[in-house]
């Protein structure tokens, strides 16, 4: 049996915070469905023109063309970025660091590669990485002294 003190205190007790999870981008789905619910409530006297409607759909699938195409062109980066890579392993080659007045420049063979979280890949001379940008001139032998 419930007893009153456990209903007031059940009742007076601040509710639970819900936990919200926003998701992170909005698909064509959720789009759609926003969509359909704009129109569903919108002003009987005032419609929004279909071509309204069009323009916003094509706006959101040009959007999300850009989206894919950016990730595909990372990719490509990142491919690219590896081949050129390992076309330089074994080789001799010449680097420069720093600006233009306090260049550094550093001679080695290409032992390895490495690619980091946002998929730049370098190149590893003398045991340290250097970007494939920092890389000025390559020989196919090694030199001698």
């Amino acid at each position: 049996m419930v007893s009153a003190t456990d209903i007031q205190a059940h009742m007076t007790a601040p509710p639970q915070a819900l936990e919200r999870v926003p998701a992170k981008t909005m698909g064509q789905t959720e789009f759609l469905s926003l969509l359909v619910t704009q129109m569903r409530n919108q002003d009987p006297l005032k419609p929004v023109a279909d071509t309204e409607f069009i323009a916003q759909m094509a706006q959101f699938t040009s959007l999300e063309q850009s989206k894919v195409m950016s990730e595909d062109i990372q990719q490509l980066r990142q491919s690219y970025g590896l081949t050129q890579g390992t076309a330089l392993m074994g080789k001799n080659v010449r680097i420069a660091t720093g600006e233009q007045e306090n260049k550094v420049f550093t001679n080695g063979i290409v032992t390895d590669l490495e690619v980091n979280k946002d998929g730049e890949v370098s190149v590893i001379v003398n045991g340290r990485p250097y970007g494939l940008d920092a890389v000025i001139s390559v020989h196919s032998e090694t030199q001698q002294n």
